[in-house]
């Protein structure tokens, strides 16, 4: 029997996109919060609209590649922690188990990745213990998947008898990391987020621009989407300063936009983001995007120090 929950994120996809296209029919009721949406400076071609094409970029692997392997984390699903609740009523901790076990599939069909989804199930899993899990697989990096809530929030009806938040001027993907601990692991950080970022946009996906953040986050001077870990010390990320491998949180797009969540219900949008990321992943692990400082003399990435 499908479970009401894993209905619920099946159906979004379907259900949402009628229901938001009646909420910005000329006729709909100007207070539907769906439809002031048509006010925001939104190109209507461009992402998260449903004309926005997406491509898959390509990945290009040195010759000595090999296999790498990657844990996806899938956000939140800790104890007493389910995330946020979506404009489709869907948990994060759902959509980031679905949006994982996608990825992991597509990554390792190409042969180049062994990937691990470390959550699995419905037991909630510490932070702690997935960091732990990557380390005693051997993990080449730590890429934990989100979505993010921003904005003024409104609430709407994408289907009977449910009440949903609304908020739909930011959409975008960020990408986030830390500076925290050895330099050398650090500056592999950045390169992943970087090249994540990078090759995101490249897949037809919109950087958010970062206007909530200020205080939480600090933009990256070079890339678009990339943000720096900036919240008070004891606040910090657990998932982005913890893990002994390169480590990034990908808030991949925000949840409260009814565009842009069904856009990434979408075997396309899930395509385009795969392919994005084992791009990255062979940028960033194979050498190609990381920076002078993070590699060795003879090219290759310096290994930190476990901590």
């Amino acid at each position: 029997m499908i479970s009401r929950r894993k209905l619920v994120l099946g159906l979004a996809g379907a259900a949402g996109a009628a229901a938001l296209s009646r909420a910005l029919a000329p006729g709909a009721p100007r207070q539907i919060a769906a439809r002031r949406a048509l006010k925001l400076p939104i190109a209507p071609s461009g992402w998260p609209f449903p004309g926005a094409r997406v491509v898959a970029p390509s990945a290009v692997f040195p010759p000595d590649f090999g296999v790498r392997r990657i844990y996806l984390d899938a956000g939140h699903g800790a104890p007493g922690n389910t995330g946020n609740l979506s404009c489709f009523c869907v948990d994060e901790q759902d959509f980031t188990l679905a949006a994982a076990r996608a990825l992991a599939e597509r990554l390792n069909a190409t042969g180049r990745f062994e990937a691990r989804v470390g959550r699995a199930g419905d037991r909630p899993l510490p932070y702690a213990e997935r960091v732990e899990d990557a380390a005693r697989w051997g993990a080449d990096a730590f890429v934990s998947l989100h979505s993010d809530v921003r904005g003024r929030i409104e609430t709407w009806s994408p289907g009977q008898g449910r009440q949903c938040p609304l908020s739909l001027a930011a959409p975008g993907f960020a990408v986030l990391w830390s500076d925290e601990g050895d330099p050398a692991l650090c500056a592999l950080r950045l390169a992943l987020a970087r090249g994540f970022a990078r090759r995101m946009e490249e897949a037809g996906l919109l950087p958010y621009d970062g206007a909530a953040y200020s205080g939480l986050y600090e933009p990256d001077t070079a890339q678009p989407g990339v943000f720096l870990d900036r919240r008070p010390p004891g606040q910090r990320i657990f998932v982005l300063r913890r893990p002994s491998m390169p480590s990034i949180l990908v808030e991949t797009h925000h949840a409260l936009d009814a565009r842009e969540a069904t856009r990434w219900t979408e075997p396309a949008t899930l395509d385009a983001f795969a392919a994005a990321a084992a791009a990255a992943l062979a940028d960033a692990l194979g050498g190609a995007g990381a920076p002078a400082s993070a590699l060795g003399g003879d090219g290759a990435p310096v290994s930190p120090p476990p901590t």
